[in-house]
C-alpha cells in the first residue's frame, strides 16, 4: 500500500549557522516496500548538535546531498515490513531522518525492548545512543569517574550535560556544570542536583571554575569546546585528571577556523589525560550502560526532562533554537 511521507530535505548550503530558507518540506509518496526494507511511522526524533556537521561542505561528517532528507536518529512504529526480522507493530530505533514515514532497510534499524516499563521515547533520551549511552561512554568508559571525584560538565543544561551530571552524582561525584543564563543554572541545581552552577554568559568563567574547584577538576566532560576548555585545563587536579571530549558545539558554525586549545600544555604538567571518543566505538560496553541507566530511571533516580517541539515542518527551526541555546534538556521533534 502507498505510504504519504512529509519531509524536510536541504535546499542550500550555506557558510555559517544556516537559516529556515536553506530548508525545504515536501510531500512524496512510497508507492514499494523492496525485499529487506520495511517502512517506519516515525513518533521521536532527537534533535542532535552533529546534525549541523552535514549541512556544511568539508565537515568532519559526511556532507549530505542537496534535496536529501536531514539525517537524524528516532524511534517509530514499524507499519508495513518486507523482511521477516521485522513486524507491523514493532517499535524500532535508527536513522529515521527528518519525515514522518521512513522507508529503511530493516537491518540498519534496532527492535526496541519495551519490557521493565521502558518507553520508545527512552531510547532517544536517557537510553539514547546521542543522549545517554554518549554520556555514559564518555564519563566511565573513557574519563573513568570514581565516587569523590570533582567533575566539570560544559553545556551541561543539555540532553548529553543533563546526562553526565546526573549519572556523575549517581556515582559519588561533585559536579560543577556551566550553562548559559540564569534559568539555565537554576535548572542545573533544582532539576539535576548540581553542587555548583556557572553562567558563563554573565560571569567570568576561569575564576568561577577556580573558585568552585580549589583543587583542581579530576574530570572534565566537554561538549561546548573553545574557551571552556582552556579554562578547564588551567585548572585541572595536580595528578591524574582526565578529559574527555565529545563535541564542541562552540565552534561548529564555523569549521574552517575552529579554535584549539592555547593550554595544552597543562596535561604534561599536571598528568592529565585528554581523550576524544566515537560512541559506537564503545559498543561492547553499551548493555552495561543500559543496564546501569535503566535502574536509575526505574529507582526515580534518574530523569531526563524534555524540550518537544511537535510537527515535522518544525523540525528546522527546532534544529535552530538547539543551536541559540533555547532549550533544557532533551530537545526532541515528534512528527
Amino acid at each position: 500500500m502507498p505510504h504519504t511521507n512529509r519531509r524536510v530535505f536541504i535546499r542550500q548550503y550555506r557558510e555559517g549557522m544556516p537559516a529556515l530558507e536553506d530548508f525545504g518540506i515536501e510531500d512524496v509518496t512510497i508507492a514499494d516496500v523492496p525485499a529487506g526494507h520495511a517502512v517506519v511511522r516515525v513518533d521521536t526524533l532527537s534533535m542532535d548538535a552533529w546534525i549541523r556537521t552535514t549541512l556544511t561542505p568539508g565537515s568532519f561528517h559526511e556532507t549530505a546531498d542537496l534535496g536529501s532528507t536531514i539525517r537524524a536518529l528516532g524511534v517509530g512504529q514499524v507499519v508495513e515490513s518486507a523482511d521477516p526480522a521485522l513486524a507491523v507493530g514493532d517499535w524500532v530505533y535508527g536513522m529515521l531522518a527528518a519525515q514522518t514515514r521512513a522507508l529503511v532497510p530493516a537491518a540498519a534499524l534496532t527492535r526496541l525492548d519495551l519490557s521493565n516499563s521502558l518507553q520508545p521515547a527512552d531510547y532517544v533520551g536517557p537510553l539514547g545512543l546521542t543522549t545517554g549511552l554518549t554520556a555514559w561512554v564518555g564519563l566511565v568508559a573513557v574519563a573513568e569517574v570514581r565516587s569523590g571525584d570533582t567533575v566539570l560538565v560544559s553545556g551541561a543544561a543539555g540532553a548529553v550535560g543533563s546526562m553526565v551530571v546526573m549519572l556523575a552524582k549517581a556515582r559519588g561525584a561533585r559536579v560543577i556544570g556551566t550553562a548559559g543564563g540564569p534559568d539555565k543554572c537554576r535548572y542545573l541545581l533544582d532539576r539535576l542536583g548540581a553542587d555548583v552552577a556557572i553562567d558563563y554568559k554573565n560571569a567570568d568563567l576561569a575564576a568561577e571554575v577556580a573558585a568552585a574547584a580549589p583543587g583542581g577538576i579530576d574530570v572534565f566532560f566537554d561538549n561546548v569546546g573553545g574557551e571552556i576548555l582552556d579554562v578547564a585545563l588551567a585548572n585541572l587536579a595536580p595528578a591524574g585528571a582526565r578529559i574527555a571530549i565529545c563535541g564542541a558545539i562552540s565552534q561548529y558554525s564555523d569549521l574552517g577556523n575552529v579554535r584549539g586549545p592555547r593550554n595544552y600544555l597543562k596535561l604534561a604538567e599536571r598528568n592529565a589525560v585528554m581523550k576524544g571518543f566515537v560512541v559506537t566505538h564503545h559498543a561492547a560496553r553499551f548493555p552495561e550502560a543500559k543496564a546501569e541507566i535503566a535502574a536509575l530511571m526505574q529507582a526515580g533516580q534518574l530523569t531526563l526532562p524534555e524540550h518537544v517541539v511537535e510537527g515535522i515542518d518544525h523540525f528546522a527551526e527546532a534544529l535552530l533554537l538547539l543551536f541559540a541555546g533555547g532549550h533544557t534538556g532533551n530537545m526532541l521533534v515528534r512528527p
